[in-house]
C-alpha cells in the first residue's frame, strides 16, 4: 500500500552539525575508508568514523591487533600491508588511515601503535639510515613486496628496486595521523568536523603562504609559485613571507621580520589556509628568526595561536619535522596536528633531513643557488600543490590524500634513476587525514532544502522512502548527497546539474533521518527529517 504524505506533515529539524553518533559502518555499505589503528584508540576514533560516514565516505575502523591474528604474513608489517591491499582490491576502499604513530623497536613491545615498515638509505655521504619509515610500502600491490632478494631488508634501492612500487593502480591513498591517546584523538575529530563544516569564506582558501628564511633556498621557493604553482592554480595567490620581503614590511624591504610573534600572527590573522615553509628545523622545533639571529618555532609557540575553525594544510622541507617515529614525542607537526582548536589538520613533511636531492648534485646544486633549480624535496612540495590545486577534466578536485599519491605517482620516474629520489619517495609522508579536501577556491554554502515526498509501506517495520533534496549550488562537481538512518539505510549519491537529488531508502522503523551534503570547496552541511510514526 503506498502512502504519500501531504506537504503539511513534512517538516525538517535544521542543524549545520548534525550529531555525530559512534554508530558502526552500516551493513552491507563497503568501505571508502579504512582506519587502522590500536586497540586502545578503537572506540575513540568511532566518532571519527561516523562523521566521516554521515558526510559520504563510509569508514571502518579496524586494530593492529585484529589484522595480526586475521592476515597472513612475515611480520605485522606484512599483515597491515594484506590487510591494506584486501581491502583495496576486494571491497572498494579507496582511503588509508593509519591512525596512530609509530616508534622504534618490533610490534608488540615496541613499534608504536601502527608500525611502520623501515627502509635503509644512503642518498648522498654523510646520510645513511637503517630506518627510513617508508608507509608507502602498504601500497605497494602484489609481487612488489618491497624485498626482492628475500633478505628481510625492505626498500634497499641497490638490491629491491625492482620489487618497488609508490603507488597502487586504483589510485588508493594513505596518510598517517600520528596520534598517541584518546585525548589526541578526540581533538584532532574535531578540527576535522570543523574543517568540514566551518571552513572560512573569503580568500582564506585561495591563498597560499610561503615562509623562507635560507637565503640560498629563495630563488627555488620563489620559483615554485611563479614559474609552477601559479600557472596550475586559477584564482590563487602567494604571500612571501621570507626573511629578505613580506607583504607586510614597513620603511624598508624584510623588516616585518619571519620571527616568531609574527609568524603567530599572520597564522592568528586567518592570512592564509595553506602554508609551505622552508628552512632549518629539529623534531621539536621549526628554526625562525629574531632580532638578526634564530628562534626555534616549538611547542610553546603554537600554544599561542588563536586559529579556530581556520585550519592549516602545510608542507615543510625542514629536517626531522615530521619524525612520527622518534623515541622523544612529539615533533613540532605532531604538535600541530594534535594541538586542540589550532594549529594544523594535514602536512605533507620529511622523517629524516630535508636535504636538496638531485641526478647531478655537483651540476645541479649551482643551479639551485643561482637559477632556482627545484631539488627532488621541493618538486616533490611543489607537485603536491598543484595536483591539489588544479582541477582534473571533470571539474573536480583532488582530495589531500589524492593529492600526495599524484605527486609521489609523477616522482617516481625520478626514484627509479637515482638513490636520493628514492629517499625522497619514502622521508616525505602525508601526516593528516587523505579525506579531506584541499580547499582549491572560496567555500560556500550549499543551502541544502530536503522533502520527504513519499513513503511506501514494505513490511511493519520497514518502509521505503522517498527524498526530493535541493541546493542552491547548480552545476558543483563532487558534490554530494548521503543519506543515513542510523540502523536502517544508507545510500551516496552525486547532485545533478541543478544540485538536485531524489533519493530513495530503505528505512526501518521511524527513526530519523540524517541527510548531508558535502563535497569540495563545500561546508558540509546537514539536516534530520522525521519520519512519520507507523
Amino acid at each position: 500500500m503506498r502512502e504519500l504524505l501531504p506537504l503539511v506533515m513534512l517538516f525538517l529539524l535544521v542543524s549545520h552539525n548534525a550529531e555525530v553518533r559512534a554508530d558502526k559502518l552500516p551493513e552491507g555499505v563497503p568501505p571508502t575508508v579504512l582506519l587502522i589503528t590500536d586497540e586502545t584508540l578503537a572506540e575513540a576514533w568511532e566518532p571519527f568514523a561516523a562523521f566521516k560516514t554521515q558526510i559520504g565516505l563510509p569508514t571502518k575502523v579496524t586494530t593492529v591487533q585484529t589484522i595480526e591474528a586475521k592476515y597472513e604474513g612475515g611480520d605485522i608489517q606484512a599483515k597491515i600491508r594484506a590487510c591494506v591491499l584486501d581491502h583495496v582490491e576486494n571491497h572498494e576502499t579507496y582511503y588509508i588511515i593509519l591512525g596512530g604513530d609509530s616508534a622504534p623497536g618490533t610490534w608488540p613491545d615496541g613499534g608504536g601503535l601502527v608500525p611502520d615498515r623501515d627502509s635503509p638509505h644512503s642518498p648522498m655521504p654523510g646520510f645513511g639510515y637503517k630506518d627510513i619509515p617508508t608507509d608507502l610500502y602498504y601500497l605497494s600491490p602484489g609481487k612488489f613486496d618491497w624485498d626482492a632478494n628475500n633478505d628481510g631488508v625492505f626498500g634497499d634501492w641497490n638490491n629491491d628496486k625492482d620489487a618497488i612500487k609508490y603507488t597502487h593502480p586504483s589510485g588508493a591513498s594513505l596518510g598517517r595521523i600520528p596520534l598517541r591517546t584518546a585525548d589526541d584523538v578526540a581533538a584532532y575529530t574535531d578540527k576535522v568536523i570543523a574543517y568540514e563544516t566551518k571552513y572560512p569564506g573569503g580568500d582564506f582558501a585561495n591563498t597560499i603562504l610561503y615562509t623562507n628564511t635560507v637565503d640560498h633556498s629563495e630563488p627555488k621557493v620563489r620559483r615554485s609559485w611563479d614559474d609552477y604553482l601559479s600557472k596550475s592554480w586559477e584564482g590563487g595567490k602567494a604571500l612571501r613571507f621570507f626573511h629578505t620581503e613580506t607583504p607586510w614590511d614597513g620603511e624598508k624591504r624584510g623588516d616585518y621580520s619571519l620571527k616568531t610573534s609574527n609568524w603567530v600572527e599572520r597564522i592568528n590573522a586567518k592570512s592564509a589556509s595553506k602554508m609551505h615553509m622552508h628552512g632549518h628545523g629539529m623534531p621539536g622545533y621549526w628554526v625562525l628568526e629574531d632580532d638578526g639571529g634564530h628562534t626555534r618555532c616549538d611547542a610553546r609557540i603554537v600554544e599561542k595561536l588563536t586559529n579556530e575553525d581556520a585550519y592549516l594544510v602545510m608542507t615543510t622541507v625542514s629536517c626531522f619535522t615530521g619524525m612520527y617515529d622518534a623515541k622523544e614525542d612529539p615533533t613540532i607537526v605532531e604538535t600541530m596536528l594534535r594541538a586542540p582548536i589550532k594549529g594544523a589538520v594535514a602536512i605533507v613533511c620529511p622523517s629524516r633531513e630535508g636535504v636538496p636531492i638531485f641526478h647531478n648534485p655537483r651540476e645541479d646544486f649551482r643551479l639551485m643557488v643561482t637559477e632556482g633549480k627545484l631539488d627532488g624535496t621541493t618538486e616533490s612540495m611543489t607537485r603536491f600543490w598543484m595536483n591539489g590545486l588544479s582541477p582534473k577534466e571533470d571539474g573536480t578536485y583532488r582530495t589531500v590524500g589524492e593529492a600526495f599519491v599524484a605527486m609521489k605517482a609523477e616522482m617516481a620516474m625520478h626514484a627509479e634513476k637515482t638513490a636520493g629520489y628514492h629517499w625522497c619517495q619514502c622521508e616525505l609522508n602525508l601526516l593528516g587525514d587523505p579525506t579531506l579536501g584541499m580547499r582549491a577556491k572560496r567555500v560556500v554554502d550549499a543551502g541544502l532544502q530536503a522533502r520527504l515526498t513519499g513513503v511506501t509501506r514494505v513490511t511493519v517495520d520497514k518502509a521505503r522512502v522517498e527524498l526530493q533534496l535541493k541546493t542552491n549550488l547548480g552545476n558543483h562537481p563532487g558534490a554530494r548527497v548521503c543519506v543515513w538512518q542510523q540502523g536502517g539505510g544508507y545510500t551516496v549519491q552525486a547532485l545533478d546539474e541543478n544540485g538536485q537529488a531524489t533519493i530513495s531508502l530503505d528505512t526501518v522503523g521511524d527513526r530519523d533521518l540524517t541527510v548531508t551534503v558535502a563535497g569540495p570547496s563545500l561546508n558540509a552541511e546537514s539536516k534530520t527529517v522525521r519520519l512519520p510514526h507507523q
